[in-house]
């Protein structure tokens, strides 16, 4: 018997069962539709009452049925800006900016959001315009499969995972114990997003795909046959440079844990590929860096185009509160002839960190009026309506 159970709050999530007995296979695919969360007030649940302190935190106990914040701020000259986080037990949340013109999360760089009401529209830029002299009402609705909902002024506006956002150096509350593996989708089973058009992948659950330009490096989920233990249904990540054009920067797969300073961690993960063949050079390189000293750092160059496993260790500084792990492609030139880099079953060992869940703001410049939180649940905001009255003839 075989129960499946859907848990992702999407509003469609599509996969398959796979059944195997030998080289027999048997597969049934599955579809599971989300509902849309329920509508409730909690702008009376503050527990910021308003002000312009700089920083500002709290914990919290996140609920089985997630949890909401919300906030309203101005933001409406250039020197105001808001910076508000969370993060839970898992270490799982993000840090996000709201400036005067500006809305988005911070990841190792920033992920901006476009205004829904307008990208995307013939003559539309996409903009927020917080420079208008008003106070905006933000919310994050987090349901249990860490799924943000966010929406500005009751109008849903960008719908992300967590796990895929850097953790920030302040999220941690201590040091933990040994683990096997720190990486989150070490192999890649987990979701993507692809570009409808151009079929590139253009987020992987975990990991942030750092340079979004085709024209630079192409990368994909693909399936791929290692060994009879990962078989046909099993997934790779792949990035390549883009053949017709010159890159401006290696391709980039990273993804930044949190570390305890003066601990040794080995990574390792099977690679392969990212040989220029003229040439016979090795341009694919497996990385770790500390996240706050780019300098220190070590690197393991891919050296064949067959799968291999491979291995390093690297200790932390006494001042290290994060290491940035990446999987690297070489940048073409046009007509290049580097070959696609290859990873999969990637594992980072070491020591852990300690979360408590708390939420707040830092490096505040902005006008606050409230932060509320609501720990029972996922909450969509009141909806606004425009109502259209016609004069009867």
């Amino acid at each position: 018997k075989v129960t499946v159970t859907l848990n992702s709050s999407k509003i469609l999530t599509e996969g398959k069962i796979v059944l195997r007995n030998g080289d027999y296979r048997s597969y049934l695919k599955v579809k599971g539709y989300g509902t849309t969360l329920p509508a409730k007030d909690i702008s009376k649940s503050s527990v910021y009452k308003g002000g312009n302190d700089s920083d500002f935190n709290k914990t919290f106990t996140p609920g089985s049925k997630g949890y909401t914040l919300e906030f309203r701020v101005k933001t409406d000259e250039a020197e105001k800006c808001f910076y508000p986080y969370f993060v839970n037990e898992k270490g799982h949340g993000f840090k996000a900016y709201i400036t005067s013109t500006e809305i988005g999360i911070h990841n190792v760089s920033k992920k901006g959001i476009s205004n829904p009401a307008t990208a995307g529209k013939e003559g539309g830029l996409g903009k927020f315009y917080n420079n208008d002299g008003k106070a905006h009402t933000y919310r994050i609705a987090v349901t249990p499969d860490n799924r943000a909902f966010i929406y500005r002024d009751g109008m849903p506006i960008d719908s992300v995972r967590i796990i895929d956002y850097a953790p920030q150096p302040y999220f941690a509350s201590g040091i933990g114990k040994p683990v096997e593996n720190l990486l989150k989708n070490p192999g890649f089973e987990g979701e993507f997003d692809t570009n409808p058009d151009s079929k590139l992948v253009t987020a992987v659950e975990g990991w942030d795909v750092v340079i979004s330009d085709r024209w630079n490096s192409e990368q994909y989920i693909k399936p791929e046959e290692i060994d009879n233990l990962q078989d046909i249904d099993n997934h790779i990540f792949e990035i390549k440079p883009y053949k017709w054009a010159a890159g401006w920067s290696d391709g980039i797969l990273m993804q930044v844990v949190d570390v305890a300073p003066n601990e040794t961690y080995t990574l390792s993960a099977l690679l392969k590929g990212g040989i220029a063949k003229k040439a016979g050079t090795p341009t694919g390189k497996m990385i770790i860096e500390e996240a706050q000293n780019k300098e220190k750092k070590v690197v393991t160059e891919i050296a064949s185009d067959n799968w291999e496993m491979y291995s390093m260790d690297y200790t932390t500084s006494a001042d290290c509160k994060q290491l940035r792990i990446s999987f690297t492609v070489g940048r073409g030139k046009w007509g290049n002839d580097i070959g696609a880099v290859r990873v999969d079953n990637a594992k980072l060992t070491g020591v852990s960190c300690n979360y408590t869940p708390k939420f707040g703001f830092v490096d505040n410049t902005a006008d606050i009026e409230y932060f509320a939180i609501d720990e029972s649940g996922a909450y969509a905001p009141m909806q606004p309506t425009i109502t259209i009255n016609l004069p009867s003839k």
